[in-house]
Order: C-alpha cells, then sequence, then structure tokens
C-alpha cells in the first residue's frame, strides 16, 4: 500500500518494524504531513517566520528522538501537537523575564478554550457520533469519519478498505452525505438540534 494511503499510526507500527536503513521515507511521509500544521502553530507562538521555522525543526527533532515513547495509546497527531505545545512553552520560558513569564503562560492558557466551551464540545461531539451511528451503515461511516475528520482523499480511502465496487469511496461519500441531509432534516422538523 502507498505511504500516502496509510494513517499516521499505521506508518508508525511499519516504522517500529523496520530496521533504520528503511525508516527514512516513512519519517518523512510521517513528519511531511503534519509540518504545515506544527509550522502554523509555531508562528502563532513566535509571531515570526523564522523563529517558527526553527522551533518547528526543534519540535520534529525532538519528536524523532523521542519516538520509541510513542505507545498508540492516543493518536500520533495527538502526541505530536503535545510535544509542539511543549517546545512552544519552553522556548517562551527562555526567553522571557521572570516578572513577565506569569503574563506570557496566561496569555498561551489563553488560546485554549475555556473549560465550558471544552465541555459544550465534547457533548455535541457525542451527539454528533450518536448521530452518525444511527443514520448511517459501518462502513458508510467509516468512510465518512476517514474522509471529512482524518481528510483522507477518496481514492486512497478506496484502496485502504479494498472497496471493489466501480466508484469507490465516492459511492458511499455520497450515500451518507443524503441519509445525513434526510436526517438533519427529520431533526430539525421536530425541533432538535445536533
Amino acid at each position: 500500500m502507498p505511504l500516502r494511503a496509510q494513517s499516521d499510526e499505521a506508518l508508525f507500527e511499519e516504522w517500529r518494524k523496520r530496521t533504520d536503513a528503511d525508516r527514512g521515507a516513512l519519517i518523512d511521509e510521517l513528519f511531511g504531513r503534519h509540518y504545515e500544521r506544527v509550522a502554523r502553530w509555531c508562528l502563532r507562538f513566535t509571531g515570526d517566520r523564522e523563529q517558527a521555522a526553527d522551533l518547528a525543526q526543534d519540535v520534529f527533532l525532538k519528536a524523532y528522538r523521542h519516538l520509541d515513547s510513542f505507545r498508540g495509546a492516543s493518536r500520533f497527531s495527538t502526541w505530536l501537537y503535545t510535544i509542539v505545545r511543549n517546545e512552544c512553552m519552553t522556548r517562551i520560558e527562555r526567553s522571557i523575564s521572570p516578572i513577565d513569564k506569569d503574563e506570557v503562560i496566561a496569555a498561551a492558557a489563553s488560546l485554549d478554550p475555556p473549560p465550558d466551551e471544552l465541555v459544550a464540545r465534547n457533548e455535541r461531539g457525542a451527539r454528533l457520533r450518536e448521530f452518525l451511528i444511527a443514520t448511517l451503515e459501518p462502513l458508510e461511516r467509516r468512510v465518512f469519519v476517514l474522509h471529512y475528520g482524518d481528510e483522507m482523499p477518496l481514492d486512497a480511502i478506496t484502496r485502504l478498505l479494498r472497496l471493489d465496487n466501480a466508484s469507490g469511496a465516492k459511492a458511499y461519500i455520497v450515500s451518507a452525505r443524503r441519509k445525513l441531509a434526510r436526517a438533519t432534516q427529520r431533526l430539525r422538523n421536530r425541533g432538535g438540534t445536533l
């Protein structure tokens, strides 16, 4: 299966199985997927493109050095973005005086949504999962989540799931969208919301 079609976690497991000489392409693909987002995150912290690029490079270097610490208990991206956040905070702490430190930490903490918003998001996420489970067949739901949740291209989903129908994953997306539109309309007609 081509590297692009594999999930982050599958690439990592493949990396873990291979010898040092064979690992480079896997890490390049894995880190390449996340580089742009990591760089944007670092830019938000530094406010300077050059510093952000240096910080992103430090993040990936640290991630590479500690790849063996990833246990798969969470998604690879969650593990990586924890490193991003920690490196950003460390960089900020090194660059400010003790007087300014509390202000900067408070400002960085304010980047996260407040706890009540996190609770609301989690509740909405749970309702959305229940809605998808009640509305879609398991394969439709899997294709839908891979495409819209994980941003995986339809041709990659078709190969990943070994779909042998004429239009592959696209047929499942079309069917899922129709079902979801009808179910959403029924929900609205009853006065409900997600």
